[in-house]
């Protein structure tokens, strides 16, 4: 009689192991601030880097009936500078790369809801292709991102001026990119907040000197935050402003994965 009761357990251990690491079962859900990052909104065609407007639309959904609040990094921002907590149910999104399905397929369905996102513009490709990806991609124009500037919920940060990886950059290097951000973004009248997304989510996180350096840099250049990925949900209050971390969403993962990574920041236990 005991055989088949070990073979019984070792089943239930071998299926609860898979949950655990797959799904972060028994993984408790995390407080704080979940900032979720898409890049691609399209019709057909998931992919990692590609949501398609039907698994947007139900993901909307959900947080719309879980009582989900959408905030600006200048709400964040606030916050932070009032001390003030984190109100109950807030969440960040955010949409790299500026690519016209945003403004096709996105903002119709963040307006539905009523949610507001943050677009990050790739500044020097305005109006042109995502080339850094050897991709036929377009992305939106000065005058698209003027006119959602003036009457849509979507704030613009900053995702490089040549999408270079700021892992692999000099200090100068970063510096003249930021201005040169700056100086074309004011040169087109698109106002933004002073928010980086990293460029493949890289930065010098091995080089505590160069880090520091950068950190710097930014302090004098008056960014409010930097963004990285990490998948995790981040602490309340925000530890450490240019560090802050982004949970992929991909059109690979089934709608529960998306559950799990809204409430725990990632659905693999290892990820």
């Amino acid at each position: 009689m005991m055989f088949p009761v070990i073979l019984i357990s070792i089943f239930a251990f071998i299926i609860i192991g898979y949950f655990v690491i797959e799904y972060s079962f028994l993984v408790p859900v995390r407080k704080g601030l979940p900032v979720l990052m898409y890049h691609k909104i399209l019709e057909q065609g998931p992919d990692r880097l590609t949501v398609t407007t039907a698994q947007f639309d139900m993901q909307l959904m959900y947080l719309k009936e879980k009582g989900y609040q959408t905030l600006t990094f200048r709400e964040v921002k606030a916050l932070l500078a009032e001390k003030a907590p984190l109100p109950r149910k807030s969440i960040v999104l955010t949409f790299d790369d500026a690519y016209v399905n945003f403004k096709s397929q996105a903002l119709p369905l963040l307006k539905k809801y009523g949610f507001q996102a943050t677009l990050f513009i790739p500044v020097a490709f305005i109006g042109k292709t995502n080339i850094w990806d050897q991709g036929n991609d377009q992305i939106l124009p000065a005058g698209d991102l003027k006119q959602i500037s003036n009457n849509e919920p979507v704030a613009f940060g900053i995702h490089s001026f040549l999408h270079k990886n700021y892992r692999d950059l000099a200090i100068a290097d970063m510096e003249e990119d930021l201005k040169n951000c700056q100086g074309t973004l004011e040169f087109y009248g698109i106002p933004y907040t002073r928010v980086l997304a990293y460029p493949y989510g890289g930065y010098p996180k091995e080089d505590p000197q160069l880090k520091k350096s950068m950190f710097d840099l930014f302090e004098r250049f008056g960014l409010d935050f930097a963004l990285r990925i990490g998948n995790r949900i981040n602490p309340w209050p925000i530890r450490n402003r240019y560090e802050m971390k982004r949970i992929d969403i991909r059109g690979t993962d089934g709608f529960r994965v998306f559950r799990i990574k809204v409430r725990k920041g990632r659905a693999k236990l290892f990820a």
